[in-house]
């Protein structure tokens, strides 16, 4: 074995053994990269529509606030035929003719203003009174599993867009127009989609992969030439070259250690995007979708073992207030704040997700009713009790908690979801600052 394996590295052939094994390494490494890159490309996406949404659901509270506006009958904008106000039409001092425009119509309006550019966006409902709102195929099934499921949102890429859609729930200001058609405080009411081309994530995902192919290529260079020169050096060993023996192991072993530390840089480089695939950038909290498979696998292991787990909905009172007060830098801290003092508060194997702009979410495992109220109650008056220190100011922050467990065999992730949303809309019409218990007749 000894003599076989001095022959072979007297051969000129063994100079070339790396080159195959840095390949299989360095390509093995690539295509983790290449996933890791393209779940990071579709989140960013995915971010973009969650951004718009909030755009137009901010123009949409404005208007409610102040009960519609009102603008000028003209061909593109005429009187709404579906709408039913008192003052629907009505005449300026000057005699011209304006009519009001709810939030619903408002939205439309953005709408076609900006149908047929790189951004589109559509209102849809339940119960329909505008057949222009009607859903399109894939509009209808993200409704339906909506329904099914309590999810907020759902994404995909179709032949030529992206698509993102949003759910929207029946808030205090939705019901003075919609209670007649029968809509409760938090029912689904129905949602806006939002479409841009799918070359925006195309091409993000090509630009990170074309930088990852380069690096892995290079790296594989590097790797390839190191191990080379590393059984040149051991071949002249074997050779008997005793003069140079000295000054060579001195090459290998500096080679080595750059290339030790380059490996080590790029599996760094390899974590630090596995994390920001599953964790929120600003707060370092879970993000949606991770936070979601853990849960959903807690349910699922829950139909076999019965174990019983909590869930928290968390949400920042009034956050909007304070990003209008103090502004969004503020807001940011605010966030970054309360994931640290939540974090502070919850058990080794409790999980923290943010699931929205001020939402987020708790999975507590191995807890009753009495355990999953008892960490709830302990996570808002600790946030209640420490105001946030921004600049010269102390911003006082308070949250409200709604609190379901799943102590029945059997129950599904979207009514876990949708008990815990039910409690944390009575914890806000109670007051806020509060955590309320899912009943589980409802």
């Amino acid at each position: 074995m000894r003599s076989l394996l001095l022959r072979l590295l007297r051969s000129h052939w063994s100079l070339l053994i790396p080159i195959p094994f840095w390949g299989v390494v360095t390509s093995f490494l690539l295509y983790f990269n290449q996933q890791t890159l393209d779940e990071a490309a579709h989140e960013m996406a995915r971010l973009r529509g969650e951004a718009v949404f909030q755009l137009v659901q901010t123009m949409r509270h404005w208007n409610a606030e102040h009960g519609g506006v009102y603008a000028p009958v003209t061909l593109s904008t005429p009187i709404n035929p579906y709408l039913e106000a008192e003052e629907k039409v009505i005449q300026s001092p000057s005699g011209r003719t304006l009519t009001l425009l709810n939030p619903a119509y408002m939205t439309r309006q953005l709408a076609e203003r900006l149908q047929g550019s790189d951004l589109e966006i559509h209102l849809t409902s339940l119960k329909l009174l505008n057949p222009g709102n009607t859903a399109d195929p894939w509009e209808a099934q993200a409704l339906e599993l909506f329904q099914q499921t309590g999810q907020r949102e759902f994404v995909s890429i179709d032949e030529s867009q992206f698509r993102y859609m949003a759910a929207m729930r029946i808030e205090p200001n939705c019901l003075p127009c919609h209670q007649a058609q029968g809509y409760q405080l938090g029912d689904l009411r129905g949602g806006l989609s939002v479409s841009f081309p799918k070359h925006y994530v195309l091409d993000l995902a090509a630009r990170l992969q074309h930088d990852s192919v380069v690096i892995h290529l290079i790296a594989f260079l590097a790797l390839s030439l190191g191990g080379c020169f590393s059984l040149y050096g051991f071949r002249q060993l074997i050779l008997g070259l005793d003069s140079e023996k000295q000054q060579r192991e001195g090459i290998i072993d500096l080679r080595t250690a750059e290339l030790r530390e380059e490996v080590a840089q790029r599996k760094a480089s390899q974590e630090k995007l596995h994390y920001l695939a599953h964790h929120d950038e600003l707060t370092g909290a879970s993000n949606r979708r991770w936070f979601f498979e853990k849960l959903h696998k807690y349910v699922e292991r829950h139909a076999c073992e019965s174990d019983e787990f909590g869930l928290l909905m968390l949400d920042i009172d009034y956050f909007k207030r304070i990003n209008d007060t103090y502004g969004h830098e503020a807001g940011d801290r605010v966030l970054i704040w309360f994931v640290s003092c939540v974090e502070s508060l919850l058990r080794y194997d409790d999980l923290l997700g943010r699931v929205g702009g001020e939402e987020f979410m708790v999975l507590l495992p191995q807890s009753d009713k009495e355990t999953a109220l008892d960490i709830a109650e302990r996570i808002r008056a600790g946030v209640a009790a420490n105001p946030v220190a921004f600049e010269s100011l102390k911003i006082p922050v308070s949250i409200s908690i709604g609190v379901a467990v799943a102590a029945v065999k059997g129950v599904s992730t979207a009514e876990l979801v949708r008990q815990a949303d039910k409690a944390l809309y009575q914890a806000k019409q109670s007051g806020r600052n509060r955590a309320v218990l899912a009943r589980t007749d409802q």
